[in-house]
């Protein structure tokens, strides 16, 4: 596929080889051997990623010629010939626009309000939301100050109103960009490359530019105050129109306005071809003479097909730019800046000619064109008394650059892989490189929407890296592919890696730093790249540069004195595109203009200005995981993969979009939100936001200001926060989205998993939402509109994506800056409000601080939503109480609040935790609400049991035995080593814990010891106990049993002759004794207590010819006591260490229940994925780039990776090894994959059906030495056999669940994820996330036989899988009842019986 040989396996063995260790002299044959070893691996893993990526670019490629040469059609798609006829026909339409006079009007919606009288159209009822608009609404937004003077009252200077009208000559320029004009189409995929959308072709439409040209559509001062958007927005819907109408509609099919680049300032229009088509494809000798027919007479007697929809075609706006020499360049003056001059670009040094309508001084960064609609006086002919719009200014810029931006990409493809002698290719690693890494970010939501990547855009940062040589024209597409992620994960974006270290608050500091200093840092370090010219390096480019030339003439003619002022563009770039923005709360910030910075060769676009901060970390992070993986340093290839291909399906298959990215979420009501914050006229507004709504947008505002203020107050506490936008949606394998039907795909073409704006023109398509058509007439009069379209009739809103650091997350103090730093102090009680109050802290210090756990003030604007037990463990700390303060305080009218109708906020499904926990947030908590002090008890009731046994199991000298003879007081011959835990409610797995019980020495609950139940519900608590070594054990088999059941007699005697004599309370109830275990009571709690013999296991060893019966034996012992035990420590370990773990892993348990599974899985199997999810995190990776792979900080996270875990991994063809302490060693996992594609045999049909393999599942584990090995990070496992080729083989799914089962589950568990998916996707109202914990009429009838048990004879009616218990609040009947959970009420229901 390559127009060049690649030099990958070289390249990779001279990497290998590089990285490797030298060798010591006391192991140096081991270490060749090793280094030898993990050479081949590397070789390996390169040519099968190779490989695979070879076969991925020949399906994904795609190649549409827009000229249709003789030489392109053997490549090319079949159906490109209609891509070209509808071209044809859509420019034949356009170029037969009549020349007519514009105005506004052209845009109305309504306009029972508006002067001059609009028409309402037919099919645009829908928009008017159908009960009439009584205010003027418009299609697109309309902003100018032209616009606002020709309304009603707009004129402040005149009585009577102004109509605004311009011209329009009817003539336009349609010109091909983007992937469709490249050559050989470099970035266009097939559908299945595209997230199972149909390709979106673009045209631009340019019209002229200048003074003095009757032609010309923009000139002037257009390019102030949104006058140029605006002439764009109304000629966009005006040309919309003339397409739409009826005689077209046969040709160019249905017209949408949409949003250019996600910008909701600039519309641009999506055409869908028409899909209805005559039947001409019928064989025979009448075919041409039918289609004659057909193409004179539509509709005579011509039967109609529906084809396949193949394509989209997008209209894209601009001027067309105009290229001369110097020597012709037209100078005038500027009225409003005596330095700005037409913008004219001559051949100096060979840099390409450029010529613009606007004054090139005009395109600077730091001049202000748009200053609102005050008219300036005379006095303010500088931009000193306003901000500098960089956006605003670089949105004038890509109306310029349509055209030359699609000659820049196919200029460097054609100089540096064919040259001038050289016959084009197909593809070259250009086109596969750019291919992959648009596959890789379509997978990831990180292209082709709002605030994300484009495909021109790679294609520019690929288009750098090529002509600045860091990637060679010789190197393969995987190779540059590395590069590319390496590029773009270690460039300091930002500026932001090591600048912002000072300002990071942490628990026990604050940050001394000021905004100044802050972003000085930021400019100083921050990275900005600028594409060299033809034949120049970067620096020539930059020296070269007329641009940059103009801008140090301009500083040298300016009379301002100020220090701050760059004295290169490029820094100028730099001091734009940057604020002082951190996540620090002691650290002002009021707007939000931070991007990252990629120029043309001419300086006067950034291509890279519309990403946002958190795009930019979020991409950073993703393109480090992508370099880990490909350099084979993840230990697995994701979550349920182990196998060699593992890179790539992690790379290009696996999809990890923004509704499975974070912890929490959150819908912000943009109903709400204070309207428009604006400089103009002057006016002062104090607030912490929107100081940036001239440059930005009103929209895009809000977006970038409530991801800045979350980012401030929330500070360490989260590691990333970010919007969800267009093209970040959920894409499904069947091409539908989360919210659409299968039925709709094809027919609804507009409608796909981005949720773009697309607004029919003459009502074609579905009907969009009330709220989000129609544009007010005053700007300031609407509320934000969201970057994705609402679906369905949803109220508009913002959703917050946010990953918690569960470490940091629990802090509970934010503590502001020293008293005599002003201001910060100021900056910290502006983010904070009322709730920064000053305190003494223990080191004397006295500031302010907000404590979060504290009883909220009278005065708090906290909305109280129902807190759970283990909120701190479950929902990541106080995050949601942060968010829902910021929310109300800055998000949120104060009218609204000061009424008490503010809208609460809260996390997405955050009542499914209700399922495993309480709710503490009642006046008198039950005792039984907190899940976690429940484990806490029986845990420390299982300590002082274990010290009561120990203690009491000593020999001590006993005079009335005779002189000098021990015994112990319980009467044991030997004295107990170990007491160790094997039940699930002593490592917080237990879905319902263990409750004191008052008739076994549990403490009372309230109730009359007469009236509760005199049952226990569920299984008595396990433990092992482990003597002494002695030689007085018996010899055989039979002995042996007999004398653990002499232990456990004594034992219980023992323990009956202390309560007789010493009054111990804690034991009450009966003590049962079995051959092979001891039933007590105590402290309220049933314990289970059997006994481990070591030397049976050694006995049963060392058999020479051990029967079927010893073996089974042997292995039964091992199972229960040494991997039991050892499992215990691991599992304990892990929900130790992560907060959250055990409550997911008890919701697990409750899922499997609730569908009727958990007698065929094992509770130790749903353990274990549990701890895989958690311990194949990549936690404290040392990088300056945040981790991807961070464990789950909250219930709801957890759950869903179950789930993906569950139903995505491959059981037929990967184990699943769960290894949390790195136990397990490379050889080993060599071994388990060959004795596992062992066992499956040829056909992948044998075997356990669930193959999951944990660092105790070896033979010969009982030898290891040690009792608590596993879980604890400075144990060794010490191999006394000294053999290194262990067996490896499952232990607790070695039988269950069997391969039916395991298909069923994974089935339940797709199901269960689309539909909690979508319930955050549609917002989840009430309860109706609890379908996924209930089996419906439908799942039942794959049952053969149903049992139905009548409801008196069940005790918690609340666990059915048909009608499960839901609800969260206090009893309806009675008004004055608490607050109750549904794990509360199954608790008291099993507590009373």
């Amino acid at each position: 596929m390559a127009a060049f040989p690649s030099n990958e396996e070289d390249a990779n063995l001279m990497m290998a080889a590089s990285q490797a260790h030298i060798p010591t002299d006391k192991a140096t044959s081991k270490s060749a051997d090793s280094t030898s070893n993990s050479n081949t691996d590397a070789l390996a893993r390169s040519n099968l990623l190779r490989l695979e990526t070879t076969e991925l670019i020949k399906e994904a490629t795609l190649h549409l010629h827009p000229n249709g040469n003789d030489s392109s059609i053997h490549y090319e798609a079949k159906w490109a010939p209609s891509v070209r006829g509808y071209v044809s026909n859509l420019s034949s339409v356009l170029g037969a626009l009549d020349k007519c006079m514009l105005s506004p009007d052209v845009c109305l919606i309504s306009s029972s309000s508006a002067s001059g009288g609009g028409v309402k159209e037919k099919g645009m009822e829908q928009l008017n939301g159908g009960g009439g608009v009584e205010s003027t609404k418009y299609r697109v937004p309309l902003q100018s100050d032209k616009f606002l003077k020709s309304l009603p009252g707009g004129s402040t200077t005149t009585t009577a109103t102004t109509p605004w009208t311009f011209p329009f000559s009817g003539k336009v320029k349609i010109v091909p960009i983007g992937s469709y004009a490249h050559i050989g189409n470099a970035g266009l995929t097939n559908r299945h490359a595209n997230g199972n959308v149909v390709p979106t072709l673009d045209l631009a439409v340019l019209v002229k530019g200048g003074d003095g040209d009757d032609d010309a559509f923009v000139s002037g001062k257009d390019y102030l105050n949104h006058r140029y958007t605006d002439k764009q927005n109304i000629l966009a819907v005006h040309i919309a129109k003339q397409l739409s109408h009826k005689k077209h509609r046969s040709q160019i099919g249905s017209v949408h306005l949409t949003r250019m680049f996600g910008d909701s300032r600039k519309v641009a229009l999506l055409l869908t071809p028409p899909t209805i088509e005559n039947d001409d494809k019928k064989k025979g000798k009448d075919k041409k003479k039918k289609r004659m027919r057909s193409d004179t007479n539509d509709t005579d007697g011509g039967k109609k097909t529906k084809n396949k929809l193949r394509f989209h075609v997008r209209l894209i706006f601009g001027v067309e730019q105009e290229q001369q020499s110097q020597d012709n360049s037209n100078h005038h003056q500027n009225d409003d800046d005596s330095m700005d001059t037409e913008g004219s670009y001559g051949n100096f040094n060979d840099t390409q000619s450029f010529q613009s309508w606007i004054p090139i001084s005009r395109l600077f960064p730091n001049r202000s064109n748009n200053r609102g609609a005050v008219k300036l006086s005379s006095t303010e002919s500088t931009d000193v008394q306003h901000r500098p719009t960089p956006h605003y200014n670089n949105a004038l810029s890509e109306s310029l650059h349509l055209e030359s931006t699609t000659n820049l990409i196919s200029d460097t493809i054609s100089n540096i892989f064919f040259g001038s002698n050289a016959v084009a290719t197909p593809t070259t690693t250009f086109h596969e490189t750019l291919l992959l890494i648009k596959i890789w970010a379509l997978q990831r939501g990180l292209l082709r929407g709002h605030d994300s990547f484009t495909t021109t855009t790679i294609a520019l940062i690929l288009v750098y890296l090529y002509r600045t040589k860091t990637i060679g024209k010789r190197m393969g597409s995987v190779q540059a592919f590395t590069t590319f992620m390496k590029f773009w994960s270690e460039a300091d974006w930002l500026g932001e890696d090591n600048a912002t270290a000072a300002a990071t608050v942490s628990s026990g500091s604050t940050p001394s730093i000021s905004a100044g200093q802050l972003l000085a840092r930021k400019m100083k370090r921050k990275s900005a790249f600028v594409i060299p010219a033809d034949g120049k390096n970067e620096s020539q480019t930059v020296a070269q540069c007329p641009q940059a030339r103009h801008y140090r003439e301009d500083i040298r003619g300016s009379s301002n004195d100020d220090e701050n002022v760059p004295m290169t563009l490029l820094d100028c770039y730099k001091q734009c595109f940057t604020t002082a923005s951190s996540s620090s709360s002691s650290i002002p910030n009021d707007c939000s203009s931070d991007s990252p910075i990629l120029l043309d060769p001419t300086m006067t676009i950034n291509y890279l200005a519309r990403l946002s901060p958190s795009f930019v970390r979020e991409s950073r992070a993703e393109a480090y995981a992508a370099l880990r993986c490909i350099h084979g340093q993840e230990r697995d290839g994701g979550l349920g993969s182990s196998g060699s291909g593992g890179a790539f399906r992690k790379l290009f298959l696996e999809t990890n979009r923004f509704w499975t990215r974070y912890d929490a979420y959150v819908r912000i009501p943009l109903s709400v939100v204070p309207k428009m914050v604006s400089q103009r006229g002057g006016k002062k507004v104090d607030r912490v936001w929107g100081f940036d709504v001239e440059d930005l947008g009103y929209d895009e505002s809000v977006c970038r200001s409530v991801v800045d203020v979350l980012h401030r107050a929330l500070g360490d506490r989260i590691t990333a926060v970010r919007l969800f936008t267009s093209g970040n949606g959920d894409i499904r394998k069947d091409g539908t989205s989360s919210n659409q039907s299968v039925e709709n795909v094809g027919t609804k073409a507009i409608e796909d998993s981005d949720q773009s704006y697309n607004i029919p023109v003459r009502g074609t398509g579905s009907p969009p939402s009330t709220s989000s058509c129609g544009f007010m007439a005053e700007p300031g009069g609407r509320s934000p509109e969201p970057p994705v379209r609402p679906l369905n009739h949803d109220e508009p809103c913002l959703v917050v994506g946010l990953r918690i650091d569960p470490n940091a997350s629990r802090r509970v103090v934010d503590r502001g800056p020293p008293a005599e730093d002003v201001e910060g102090s100021n900056a910290f009680v502006a983010l904070w409000g009322d709730i920064a109050q000053l305190r003494r802290f223990q080191d004397g210090a006295i500031v302010r601080a907000v404590v979060w756990n504290l009883a909220s003030p009278k005065n708090s604007i906290v909305v109280k939503t129902p807190q759970f037990s283990s909120m701190d463990r479950s929902m990541g700390g106080i995050v949601e109480k942060v968010v829902q303060h910021i929310v109300k305080l800055h998000f949120t009218e104060s009218k609204l609040v000061k009424k008490g109708k503010a809208k609460q906020v809260s996390f997405e499904l955050r009542n499914m935790v209700g399922l495993v926990d309480g709710v503490s947030s009642s006046s008198k908590p039950s005792p039984l609400s907190d899940s976690f002090s429940l484990h806490k008890n029986v845990m420390s009731a299982f300590d002082s049991l274990a010290e009561f046994l120990r203690q009491n199991s000593v020999a001590v000298i006993d005079n009335s035995l005779g002189t000098d003879k021990k015994s112990s007081k319980l009467g044991l011959p030997l004295k107990i080593d170990e007491v160790e835990p094997l039940s699930p409610s002593l490592r917080y797995s237990s879905l319902f814990p263990p409750v004191p019980h008052p008739l076994l020495g549990g403490t009372d609950l309230g109730t009359d010891k007469r009236k509760v139940s005199g049952a226990v519900e569920g299984s008595p608590v396990l433990i092992q106990i482990r003597f002494e070594g002695s030689s007085k054990w018996p010899s055989s088999l039979s002995a042996m049993g007999a004398a653990k059941c002499a232990m456990l007699i004594q034992l219980a005697d023992g323990i009956e002759k202390l309560k007789q004599n010493e009054n111990l309370d804690e034991f009450d109830g009966p003590i049962d004794v079995t051959p092979t275990y001891l039933d007590i009571g105590y402290r309220g709690y049933s314990w289970r207590i059997i006994v481990r013999a070591d030397q049976e296991l050694r006995m049963l060893k060392s058999l020479s010819n051990p029967t079927h019966e010893a073996k089974s034996l042997r292995l039964s012992l091992i199972n229960r006591h040494v991997r039991g035990s050892m499992h215990h420590s691991l599992i304990h370990a892990v929900h130790t260490r992560h907060p959250s773990s055990s409550l997911v892993s008890r919701l697990a348990h409750r899922w499997v229940a609730a569908h009727m599974l958990s007698d065929m899985i094992p509770q130790e199997a749903i353990e274990l994925i549990v701890a895989k999810i958690y311990a194949e995190s990549q936690e404290g990776a040392v990088s300056k780039i945040q981790s991807m792979g961070m464990p789950p900080s909250t219930v709801a996270a957890g759950f869903f990776r179950f789930l993906q875990v569950l139903s995505t991994h491959d059981w037929a063809n990967e184990p699943l090894i769960v290894d949390p302490q790195s136990h397990i060693t490379a050889h080993d996992r060599g071994l388990i994959m060959s004795q596992f594609n062992s066992i499956r045999g040829p056909d992948v049909n044998k075997g356990p059906a669930m193959y999951i393999i944990s660092p105790a599942d070896y033979d010969g584990v009982e030898e290891m030495t040690g009792s608590k090995v596993v879980g604890d990070g400075s144990a060794e496992l010490v191999d006394t056999t000294g053999s290194l080729e262990r067996v490896w083989s499952p232990t607790y799914t070695s039988k269950f669940p069997e391969r039916v089962v395991l298909h069923r589950a994974s089935a339940l568990a797709k199901c269960s994820l689309d539909h909690l998916t979508s319930c955050i996707v549609n917002g989840s109202s009430g309860s109706s996330w609890v379908a996924a914990f209930q089996e419906s009429a439908a799942s039942l009838t794959s049952y053969s036989a149903l049992l139905r048990v009548d409801s008196p004879f069940v005790t918690d009616t609340g666990c059915c899988s048909t009608n499960a218990d839901s609800f969260i609040g206090a009893s309806k009947q009675d008004s004055n009842s608490e607050v109750t959970s549904p794990f509360e009420r199954s608790l008291l229901k099993r507590y009373s019986g």
